[in-house]
């Protein structure tokens, strides 16, 4: 899915109309989206971890369990976006409780409250066409109960955030925005990508709906009490929301 995110991003800085191509970026003063609502509705949600042995388990080993039946509590996105000659800056934050259940093999629950802050600054390279870096600041609360064993975890990460963006011309009623990035590198996770693409409809000028399609991934590996506390997380599913353009 990365991949085909990847190639779909591509595909779109390349078929845009040559008058588009051929155009320069103008310093007409900023640009500037403000995204109050936005609802993320993942659809895709897997968990795989392996959580060390509990206090007093003597030698006894870590344990992976994988979630088979993901469950979705809630998540709000909201963000802003700016945007002035060859640089933009964009900026959301997400929270979301998520979970994952497998009944047998052996019994695994998963809870989880996640909050993120996402920053970038992009510079295009051709109209339309960004390059992007960043950060994702992410915190964790994981309650987790694998054979009858309790384990509670917090982890947090920063992870420093390189990608490709494409972000249409803002002409018509119709704008397009795609990402995608990578990070992680160790620094913070071990690896964090996120993908998506988005299509902003305004029926009047200041004001419009957003609707798309987000994918998260994650691979991290935390020190709790001494004990080594690994995650693997996927979210991925539809964004629905409004938006205010100035």
């Amino acid at each position: 899915m990365l991949r085909w995110s990847l190639v779909a991003l591509i595909a779109l800085a390349a078929v845009q109309p040559a008058a588009a191509q051929s155009s320069t970026v103008q310093d007409d003063g900023w640009k500037v989206s403000i995204y109050p609502v936005l609802g993320w509705l993942p659809l895709g949600i897997g968990f795989d971890v392996t959580i060390p042995p509990v206090d007093g388990g003597g030698s006894t080993p870590d344990f992976d369990g994988q979630a088979i039946d993901g469950r979705f509590d809630g998540a709000f996105f909201g963000g802003v976006s700016a945007e002035k000659g060859k640089f933009r800056l964009d900026v959301d934050g997400l929270w979301a409780a998520v979970g994952g259940d497998r009944v047998d093999n052996p019994f695994l629950r998963i809870d989880v409250d996640a909050i993120y802050g996402h920053g970038s600054v992009g510079f295009a390279l051709r109209p339309g066409l960004f390059v992007t870096g960043g950060v994702r600041r992410m915190a964790f609360k994981y309650d987790v109960e694998l054979a009858g064993r309790q384990f509670e975890a917090k982890p947090g990460f920063w992870d420093p955030l390189v990608g490709l963006a494409w972000h249409s011309p803002s002409s018509g009623k119709l704008t397009t925005h795609a990402f995608f990035e990578g990070g992680g590198f160790g620094v913070g996770t071990d690896v964090d990508l996120g993908a998506g693409i988005r299509f902003d409809f305004k029926p009047i000028t200041h004001f419009g709906i957003t609707a798309g399609y987000n994918f998260l991934y994650l691979k991290a590996t935390n020190e709790e009490r001494l004990k080594t506390f690994t995650i693997k997380q996927t979210m991925h599913g539809p964004v629905l929301g409004i938006g205010f353009y100035f």
